[in-house]
């Protein structure tokens, strides 16, 4: 970045801002008093104390008394897994101790909105032996006035033994101060008092929850996680005080946002340059409005959508074609099927029973599909249900494929260079597929893969009459010193978080092409800032099949929460969840049916899709279909998210797409100032404004406390299956039998668009659901 200096005003500013160094010790002199005007009511001022930047004399941003606001360190990161799984150890060896700031200038920036910005330059100390010279730049941005954007820019350290490697952002919070957001959050309602790697990887299967989490950790693949591990890099966050906060698209190397010191947040992000943006609203929903100017807003979802649930379904056109005959004479409402296994599997060893796994290579399977073009369309003519399909970033090697194929895609792109390679193997760079079977990950910053693999999706694809499918994976792409990708230019490290955005960015231009944006529904669970525009829809990934906090049906409500607060307005998880575990240490989990029919009812009051999944072993875990009673609850839950459809495509429509404001909104949205809503993560949640929801997430539990959030006791929430209404402010506890999850209309909230809800409420007041 250029910049040329003006240097009649930079002695002006220089005597306006006296130099200072912070330290652990040091502060600020006290006649360093001056300020400066960035655009559109924004000032940057020294105090006696600290430098800020405000508006209408509300503080945007400040730094901390008596510690650096810029600082850097050496050493580097190891990170450690493959195949999706990384474990991230985090290096600082010499962190600088000190900071002097010797210049405030004000310097010529294109995209300013007063064609300037305020340069803040000095050195950073104590850095092992050495300084580092540094810069800090911020400028209103001439598209987007409403914030002050930023840029920090450190050169390097005086002692070249000891390189810097990344730098930290650090200013001004308070105790009282609760964060949201950083993508898909799953363990924690407010983020105060965690530090929250921001790295694009398998969340594993367990996350915390115990002993799954440990067990499969054992092997040292780190095929477990943690409770900081997430499918999303998004790094952004929205504050209880209106403030938001985000990296820039083009800042894609791993971040760490540490918001446990009661006075401060520090960004701690592996490079020595990244660039972002400040702001404040009034609100938490002005501050996701802010956000999401920036980052984007999400396509619309097609209306088909809301016609019933999507099917998931594994076995070929005889089993799908009864399943779905047998939901119609049910009544169940159908809007598609997700046949995630058209291009076939193959049989993977596992605990008691082997695993089916898919053939990636994008062509339909000649044994369970032989008539794909001709069933998906009849599916479409006879009983009006769509058919999604199932694509990821993958190609395998699929000349082991028992029925043969008609492309093996895996050798097309091998023979192209189309794969992301290894530079020690001066090959592709292989992804397990399960034993023998290899794969590679296509490298979509190659222009030749993208104009083939374009190719490949148009005529194998969505040639049949799709209306979308699953986009998988994005979060797998290596991140070893040997990984190199066609247009890198730096490391491994960076491109790995760019790759879910550029996935995503890949699937809409297909989708725009084609003319399908008003048709197709494509779901993805990796994700990174600004990959929101380019989706309809996410998904909340695979969870395990119980009732855990960390991974299983309570994770999702958190996940969403935060993802909504993250921009991400539009989601789903599926129902039932998707990971059976299955293990030699007398341990194992398989989904029941009283799971997956309060999962089905939780989707039907949180989501903006119904889609349920069979999950990795379909053989050991209920399934919708497995008999009369699993079917009729899931039509029930099915008829239920129908029923919502006229309120939950208004709020879309008119809230959504026009602020960005999530459909499912945590409870502090509406209440920053009730420490206790600020800490409800999966308990209960808004659907738009006028209804509260307290879904049952514990197993044989048929009433339900919840708490009503609100100070003082001001407004009203009505539980809609009694019709008794309850002051806010308090805990109460309302039966919740199988069908009937704790919904309440807040403060007397009618529309013509609940209606359709209420009456489903009033017919089915009576209806006993059996599960079995």
């Amino acid at each position: 970045m250029h910049i040329m200096q003006r240097p009649a005003l930079v002695v002006a500013l220089v005597a306006a801002f006296p130099f200072f160094s912070l330290s652990q010790q040091a502060v600020l002199p006290t006649d360093a008093i001056s300020s400066l005007e960035l655009g559109n009511g924004f000032v940057l001022s020294s105090s006696s104390t600290a430098l800020q930047i405000t508006q209408a004399n509300l503080s945007i941003w400040a730094t901390v008394h008596d510690k650096p606001f810029i600082s850097a360190s050496a050493g580097n990161d190891s990170v450690e897994g493959s195949n999706g799984a990384f474990n991230i150890t985090q290096v600082d060896t010499g962190r600088c101790s000190g900071q002097s700031m010797t210049a405030v200038r004000y310097v010529p920036w294109s995209a300013s909105i007063s064609g300037g910005a305020a340069e803040l330059s000095g050195h950073l100390l104590g850095c092992g032996n050495g300084t580092a010279p540094y810069a800090l730049y911020f400028w209103v941005p001439a598209n987007l006035t409403d914030r002050v954007a930023f840029y920090v820019d450190i050169s390097g350290s005086s002692n070249p033994a000891q390189p810097l490697k990344k730098l930290y952002f650090s200013y001004a919070s308070h105790a009282g101060e609760d964060f949201y957001g950083l993508g898909a959050q799953a363990s924690f309602a407010s983020l105060k008092n965690q530090s929250i790697p921001v790295f694009s990887r398998e969340q594993g299967a367990g996350r915390g929850d115990e002993p799954l989490t440990s067990l499969e950790n054992a092997s040292g693949t780190f095929a477990g996680g943690d409770k900081f591990t997430a499918y999303t890099a998004i790094s952004s966050y929205i504050s209880t005080e209106g403030k938001v906060f985000y990296l820039s698209e083009k800042s894609t190397g791993y971040a760490n946002f540490d918001f446990t010191e009661p006075d401060a947040v520090t960004v701690r992000y592996d490079s020595l340059s990244v660039d972002g943006a400040i702001g404040r609203g009034s609100d938490m929903f002005e501050a996701v409005s802010k956000l999401t100017a920036a980052t984007g807003r999400m396509p619309a979802l097609p209306k088909w959508v809301d016609d019933g649930a999507i099917l998931g379904i594994q076995g070929g056109q005889d089993k799908v074609d009864t399943i779905v005959q047998q939901g119609l004479n049910i009544s169940c409402p159908i809007a598609g099927v997700w046949l995630q296994d058209w291009v076939g599997t193959h049989s993977q060893a596992g605990p008691y029973v082997n695993v089916s796994r898919l053939w990636w290579n994008w062509e339909n399977d000649e044994e369970l599909y032989p008539q794909w073009d001709s069933f998906v369309q009849d599916l479409r003519s006879k009983y009006n249900v769509r058919t999604l399909s199932y694509v990821n970033v993958f190609l395998a090697n699929v000349s082991t494929k028992p029925d043969g194929y008609r492309r093996n895609l895996y050798d097309e792109a091998s023979a192209l260079g189309y794969f992301v390679q290894n530079t020690t193997s001066n090959s592709t760079a292989i992804i397990s597929s399960g034993p023998d079977l290899d794969a590679g990950i296509i490298d979509l910053t190659n222009p030749g893969l993208r104009s083939w693999f374009t190719e490949v999706l148009k005529e194998q694809v969505w040639n049949a009459n799709i209306s979308g499918y699953m986009s998988d994976f994005g979060e797998y792409t290596p991140v070893t010193s040997d990984t190199k990708l066609y247009d890198m230019v730096s490391d491994a490290f960076f491109a790995h978080d760019e790759y879910p955005l550029l996935w995503a960015e890949f699937q809409r231009h297909i989708i725009n092409d084609l003319d399908l944006q008003d048709e197709a529904l494509v779901f993805h669970r990796s994700a990174a800032t600004g990959a929101n525009k380019y989706m309809n829809i996410f998904w909340a990934g695979d969870q395990n099949v119980n009732w855990q906090v960390n991974d299983g049906i309570k994770s999702v409500v958190t996940i969403m929460g935060h993802m909504g607060l993250s921009g991400y307005a539009h989601q789903h998880s599926d129902v039932g969840g998707y990971t059976d575990v299955l293990t030699y240490d007398d341990y194992n989990t398989t989904r029941s049916a009283e799971l997956l029919g309060r999962w089905g009812e939780l989707a039907a009051v949180s989501s903006s899709v119904f889609r349920s999944h069979e999950g990795n072993i379909p053989s050991v875990s209920a399934q919708f279909y497995s008999n009369s009673s699993t079917y009729n609850y899931y039509a029930y839950n099915a008829r239920m998210f129908v029923s919502l459809a006229p309120y939950r495509r208004m709020i879309l429509e008119m809230e959504c797409a026009t602020n960005g404001w999530p459909l499912l909104r945590p409870p502090v949205m509406y209440h920053t100032s009730d420490l206790r809503a600020r800490q409800i993560s999966y308990q209960s949640f808004y659907l738009g404004p006028d209804l509260y929801v307290a879904p049952v997430l514990d197993p044989q539990t048929f009433n339900v406390t919840v708490y009503l959030p609100g100070i003082g006791g001001n407004g009203t929430f009505t539980h809609v299956w009694s019709g008794k209404v309850y002051g806010a402010g308090q805990e109460v506890n309302v039966p919740a039998p199988y069908g009937k999850p704790a919904v309440f209309t807040v403060n007397d909230a009618w529309t013509p668009e609940l209606e359709t809800f209420l009456e489903f409420v009033r017919k089915k007041n009576q209806t006993q659901v059996l599960v079995d």
